[in-house]
This record gives structure tokens, C-alpha cells and sequence, in this order.
């Protein structure tokens, strides 16, 4: 995404793989962690000159500051984040995935009221059920 996907309070993204156009108003907030995306787009602005909201700060490799960051570099600066933090992973089980943020994002939404399927841009609803599957994390309350 660029800054440049600002547009009267909001910003436009046009998702891939589904050719699905959103336009997410910047009070859009996650209760979770009480950022709203304003916010979160106002730290992606710093000192250096970039168009995009995710960038390289530094010289990295062949990338200079300023460039887009490779969703590869993303996902192995993920992994490293994860194994940095000691997340113990029980044996048969796979680590958590950067992409599980995204799931995770959605289903925080859901339970503030947001329609997950608009939120992500799905237009198969069997998708979006995919991502809203807590995999048996959730209590499940019993009624008494």
C-alpha cells in the first residue's frame, strides 16, 4: 500500500487476488490493541522519504530506504520475531504464520460487529469462514 491510498478519510485497497476494491475508513479501530488505522498509518510515516506505507528504513541487501518491503522479508522477520520470543510450539503442531495475523485481525473485528467478509475483501463467504475458524481456541459457554 502507498500513502497515496489516502483518500478523504479513508484508504483504498485493492485486494490481489480477488480484484476486491475497499475503501476503510481511517476511524476504523481495533479495540484490542486501541489503534485505529490513522494511527497506525501516522507511524508508518517517518523520517524517511517514501511512497509506501511499509518501507525500508535502512540499506538492506539491494534495497535502499525508502523501497517496498518483500512480503518475504516480512514473513522470515516474522518467524524470527516468533522464535525470538520463545513461543513454545507443541510437538505435531506448526508454528503460527504471519498470514495467522490476518485471521487473527479478522476475528477480532467480528467480535467488535464488523462484517469479517467486507473486512477482508473475500467474496466467497466459505473463505472468509476459513479465517474465522478459531481452531478450537475459544471457551465455548455452556448454557446452564
Amino acid at each position: 500500500m502507498r500513502f497515496r491510498d489516502e483518500e478523504s478519510g479513508r484508504l483504498r485497497v485493492e485486494q490481489g487476488k480477488t480484484d476486491t476494491r475497499l475503501r476503510i475508513p481511517f476511524t476504523l479501530r481495533l479495540h484490542a490493541l486501541d489503534w485505529s488505522l490513522e494511527e497506525i498509518i501516522r507511524r508508518c510515516r517517518d523520517p524517511v522519504l517514501s511512497r509506501h506505507l511499509v518501507h525500508h528504513t535502512r540499506h538492506q541487501g539491494r534495497a535502499s530506504p525508502g523501497d517496498s518491503v518483500h512480503p518475504q522479508t516480512i514473513t522470515a522477520a516474522f518467524r524470527e520475531a516468533r522464535a525470538l520470543a520463545g513461543i513454545p510450539i507443541e510437538p505435531g503442531r506448526t508454528p503460527p504464520t504471519y498470514h495467522e495475523l490476518r485471521s487473527l485481525g479478522i476475528r477480532l473485528y467480528q467480535q467488535q460487529g464488523y462484517n469479517p467478509q467486507a473486512l477482508a475483501g473475500h467474496k466467497d463467504a466459505a473463505t472468509t469462514a476459513v479465517h474465522t475458524d478459531s481452531r478450537g481456541a475459544e471457551w465455548i459457554d455452556v448454557a446452564a
